[in-house]
């Protein structure tokens, strides 16, 4: 009796130690500053998220490589419920509507596609029903540096840099020539407006590195984002500026637009030192040809990839940062890396393939 009783005390007295071990070496979790909420271990799973990413003309060639980024995240981290939702037109008032939808619909996180302030509403209704909205690609940084009520985070490449950088390029290879320099944008919009901007900052202060005392730099006008009807807009840019040696486009299509508006106005290749904006394979290919000298290579497929693991790390009670700088590459024939065409041409080819 006396034996079976003490093995039962010492069995009682393993336990209560044992018992005491896991709750010492239970500790801090680390998420008590984490946005989203406290995930308990072994709990999360990315399946029962539902993620979306949201734009107007949801076919555009740019708008195609930002979804590719966001959905190719969403499967690499094992989010199964993932979308793009919008609109086919250019009417951003029906994107927001889809946005508001999907939250009706109990969505978890999104990546909104907006580019000014006409999406505050949505975004701070969204976040009152609990959905995590990140914004790339548009610096929504208010002049107080904060951001607007409910976006979680933001994340844009420099479009001053990239003013800046094309400008310079630009300016070392129309050096002691006699002319005038177009810039064209899409639409009136923060990233657009700092593009151009920086670009004629920086050519005032260069006029001295450089002879370019000579050429003149026009006022912007608006291409639009339709192809047609920028490539006439542009075209008439040439007719009434017929010494124009220059032009940089801010618009997804201005590399085929000036391109196409430069031969049509019988120009030749190179003529007219023609720089526009990003990597799809039509612009790649009219680089490629010689029928614009540069392209800037906005992070469009990696600024989607980045919001997605921004929400899944938000979604695991983790925090990340409110603003992210990414880089913008120049790329030319003979660039390397980011900078040259191979790169940017294995992205175009997954486009295509992903969404045949």
């Amino acid at each position: 009796m006396k034996k079976n009783l003490f093995r039962k005390m010492m069995a009682l007295g393993l336990a209560v130690l044992m018992m005491a071990a896991l709750v010492g070496c239970g500790g801090s979790t680390g998420t008590e500053e984490s946005q989203g909420g406290e995930q308990p271990a072994g709990e999360f799973n990315p399946e029962d998220y539902y993620v979306a990413i949201c734009m107007d003309n949801m076919n555009h060639p740019v708008h195609r490589i930002v979804q590719l980024g966001f959905l190719k995240a969403a499967e690499a981290l094992g989010y199964t419920n993932a979308k793009v939702i919008g609109t086919e037109g250019g009417d951003l008032s029906e994107a927001f509507a889809a946005a508001e939808a999907f939250a009706a619909e109990g969505g978890n996180g999104l990546l909104l596609w907006a580019g000014d302030s006409s999406c505050y509403q949505t975004i701070a209704s969204l976040a009152s029903q609990g959905v995590v909205v990140g914004i790339p690609h548009f610096n929504h940084q208010q002049e107080d540096g904060k951001y607007p009520e409910g976006l979680s985070f933001n994340m844009a490449c420099d479009p001053v840099l990239y003013g800046k950088q094309v400008a310079e390029l630009m300016a070392k290879n129309l050096d002691g020539k006699e002319g005038s320099v177009a810039l064209t944008q899409n639409t009136k919009n923060v990233t657009e407006n700092a593009a151009t901007d920086s670009f004629r900052e920086t050519w005032e202060s260069l006029n001295g590195t450089y002879d370019l005392s000579k050429i003149k730099v026009l006022d912007v006008q608006l291409e639009g984002g339709v192809v047609d009807a920028a490539t006439a807009t542009n075209l008439a840019i040439i007719q009434s500026n017929p010494d124009l040696i220059g032009a940089f486009g801010t618009t997804g299509n201005s590399p085929i637009t000036w391109a196409d508006a430069a031969t049509k106005a019988g120009k030749q290749d190179g003529e007219i030192f023609i720089v526009g904006m990003d990597a799809t394979e039509a612009n790649l290919d009219y680089l490629e040809a010689g029928k614009v000298q540069a392209i800037v290579a906005q992070p469009l497929y990696d600024e989607a990839y980045k919001t997605m693991e921004y929400l899944d790390t938000i979604f695991r009670g983790g925090t990340v940062p409110e603003w992210t700088d990414l880089e913008a590459p120049v790329v030319t024939v003979d660039g390397e890396g980011k900078n040259g065409l191979a790169y940017h041409r294995d992205i175009a080819k997954q486009v295509e393939e992903f969404f045949q």
